[in-house]
């Protein structure tokens, strides 16, 4: 077994832990299971079962694609380069 598989069933373990609470968008998959990132590229890990009382629901979970970390970094703004960010102080009011 390879180390994505292993992890691959870790992440999926973790997802069918019993009692874990949701987000509405992450059982309808809007969000990412793992991470609760919005999703624009995902991709489907496993289903869950969520009981109701009387009433018990199978969803569908979708997680990043490629991966929760991949994607958080694609979507952070790149600095261009050599150019340094110049944090500018608040102006402060003189006189009266």
């Amino acid at each position: 077994m390879t180390e994505d598989e292993r992890t691959e069933r870790e992440r999926i373990a973790e997802l069918r832990t019993p009692g874990r609470k949701w987000v509405f968008g992450q059982l309808q998959g809007w969000n990412c299971a793992s991470c609760a990132a919005r999703l624009y590229a995902d991709r489907p890990i496993c289903t869950v079962e969520v009981d109701y009382g009387t009433v018990t629901e199978t969803y569908q979970l979708y997680v990043c694609a490629p991966s929760c970390e991949a994607a958080r970094a694609a979507q952070r703004p790149a600095q261009p380069d050599g150019d340094r960010s110049v944090i500018r102080a608040p102006r402060q009011r003189t006189g009266a």
